[in-house]
């Protein structure tokens, strides 16, 4: 029977190596012993011993990497001529930013919601230069409150997302769009077919223009549109940051003329219109219940290693509903996550 429980050892080995990437210490090894890990109450018990031992700064670390695909901050290298300011110390901060955001959305048991959007970020002095802010205070990372005006909040402004998705000489929205998909919304678009020519930067004696207005061209071609239709307006709301996620309200490039104005304008598959990154990221927010079962996928699939599927749908929309009363805190849901049916079958 594949729905068969798997006994306490197997609990205690799933959990170890999902919160501590290692081997059941002795507290939980006693527990799977003596039978208490089959009691929701004694697990949960486990389950918030191992949060606050050290070793969990594995998963705090670990997660977010594989999840948000750190792993391509900085694989194309940006061009120094193009961005003299990038440099190992702002592509180092850039990924500790992310690993900090995601750590302290735990420590603070914040609702899912702001990993969209939030009125906060995790900064040092390196990253407010970046990003157009006062720099103030201390010189190592410290929680800043947000107006507005700063045009940050969540995971999806910050700096090491929106340079992932670049080629080290231009920003790429469609990559933007395909990394949103996949790491938002745990839906990979298909890929595209295989004679589609890449854009080219803008001869020298044409007037300059966005990638937005050259991929707008380019997603006219029947076998192109439909695909482009979902993936693109992800990537468009993000228009107003260059290829290593500083703030732009026009876009350089080659060519002859003015500078184009940004456009970041677009509307998502269902219609729904947006004008910028604040108002797409208020969309999300309200698609939340869509984010967080993604986000549920996104945690079963690092745990249990292995693609959930089709059958696996109804215990990840339980887990879903047992979380929404609570706003979907993030270290709420990992507890539910581990007191589910899905942590406990084969």
């Amino acid at each position: 029977n594949q729905e068969a429980e798997v006994d306490d050892y197997t609990i205690a080995s799933r959990l170890s190596y999902f919160l501590y990437n290692s081997l059941p210490d002795e507290p939980l090894f006693a527990a799977a012993e003596s039978g208490a890990l089959s009691d929701p109450a004694q697990l949960r018990q486990q389950v918030q011993r191992m949060f606050g031992d050290p070793k969990f700064d594995r998963f705090l670390d670990s997660f977010p990497y594989q999840w948000l695909q750190l792993h391509q901050v900085g694989m194309f290298q940006p061009n120094p001529k193009l961005y003299p300011d990038y440099s190992p110390w702002l592509e180092r901060s850039m990924i500790q930013e992310t690993k900090l955001y995601f750590r302290e959305m735990f420590r603070q048991n914040r609702p899912l919601a702001e990993f969209l959007d939030s009125d906060w970020a995790m900064l040092n002095a390196r990253l407010k230069q970046h990003y157009g802010m006062p720099i103030s205070g201390q010189s190592g990372f410290e929680q800043v409150t947000l107006s507005p005006a700063d045009h940050r909040g969540g995971l999806l402004t910050q700096a090491a997302i929106l340079g992932l998705t670049s080629d080290g000489t231009r920003h790429r929205p469609v990559h933007r769009g395909v990394w949103l998909s996949e790491v938002i919304f745990n839906r990979t678009p298909p890929s595209p077919p295989p004679n589609v020519e890449p854009l080219e930067p803008t001869p020298e004696d044409a007037p300059k223009a966005t990638i937005r207005m050259q991929l707008d061209a380019h997603a006219t071609h029947s076998t192109c549109a439909s695909c482009h239709k979902k993936i693109d307006p992800l990537g468009f709301a993000f228009e107003n940051y260059d290829a290593i996620g500083r703030w732009r309200t026009e876009e350089e490039g080659t060519g002859k003329g003015k500078n184009p104005p940004v456009n970041a304008a677009s509307e998502l598959p269902d219609g729904r219109a947006f004008s910028g990154p604040a108002e797409f990221k208020a969309l999300l927010v309200q698609d939340q219940d869509r984010f967080a079962q993604a986000f549920i996928e996104q945690l079963a699939t690092y745990a249990l290693r292995r693609v959930m599927t089709v059958d696996d749908a109804p215990q990840i929309q339980a887990i879903a509903q047992a979380s929404r009363k609570d706003g979907y805190r993030l270290r709420t849901l990992i507890e539910n996550f581990v007191l589910s049916d899905l942590f406990h079958k084969r």
